[in-house]
């Protein structure tokens, strides 16, 4: 079973859930998003899918996470944890570093960057 996370890049202030879509957020280069996650985890080893896109493997502190990004700029890609990890603590780090938000679907939240 796996734990999953929607990530998206809002264009300003971090959007409620309801207010997620098209008005309110970023199309997200892959080629970006894959180097600021290598920048951020280095260990991440990313293979080309056969549509283009990109999937990336690590095994983290508190468990291992999976990457996929599309072959085309897009509104979101997502992160997949084990559901028995105990924290998921990269998925924070990631929304700083990346200034995007996540999309917890299991418990219905959002989590943001920090604001500095």
């Amino acid at each position: 079973m796996t734990y999953g996370f929607m990530m998206f890049k809002p264009k300003g202030a971090v959007p409620a859930i309801d207010d997620l879509g098209e008005d309110t957020l970023v199309l997200q280069e892959p080629a970006v998003v894959v180097a600021g996650l290598t920048a951020l985890c280095p260990d991440i080893a990313w293979r080309r899918e056969d549509d283009g896109g990109w999937f990336g493997a690590l095994d983290g502190e508190d468990g291992w996470y999976e990457f996929r990004i599309g072959a085309e700029p897009d509104l979101c890609w997502t992160i997949s944890t084990s559901h028995r990890a105990s924290t998921r603590k990269l998925v924070p780090e990631i929304c700083n570093a990346l200034g995007v938000v996540a999309f917890d679907g299991q418990v219905m939240s959002l989590i943001a960057p920090e604001r500095p």
